[in-house]
């Protein structure tokens, strides 16, 4: 009785861990598609994997998971500001201005440096 207990228990753990590989390849192929359309909208010489790169970097930075709605809001954000600016400019120049802030850790959140890399962005371009 007890062997039977402990191989319906062993079969159970198999088949959860095989479910959860299932899930696990479904998120990257919704990422793929994910990062193939922000490649698509976003301006410049950036493709799919540095745009991953660069909004990985962030969401450590700052704490967020790195999923996909995070980065279809942030990357919708990051194309409203571009739209904003006119073209001024581009949607990794908010990214790559986050990364050099580097503020996260100093309890600033990714709103909060989003918002003043947006300014400090169009302030340059002001001045210019």
């Amino acid at each position: 009785m007890k062997f039977r207990n402990l191989l319906i228990g062993s079969m159970v753990i198999v088949l959860a861990s095989c479910g959860t590989e299932q899930k696990d390849s479904m998120d990257v192929g919704s990422s793929i598609e994910t990062f193939e359309m922000l490649e698509s909208v976003f301006d410049g010489p950036y493709n799919q994997y540095a745009i991953k790169d660069g909004m990985d970097e962030v969401f450590a930075m700052y704490n967020l998971d790195a999923k996909q709605s995070n980065y279809l809001k942030i990357g919708n954000a990051l194309v409203d500001f571009k739209k904003e600016s006119n073209g001024s400019f581009r949607e990794m120049d908010i990214i790559n201005h986050m990364i050099e802030a580097n503020t996260g850790e100093g309890g600033v959140s990714f709103d909060e440096q989003f918002n003043k890399s947006v300014r400090t962005l169009k302030r340059e371009l002001a001045e210019k």
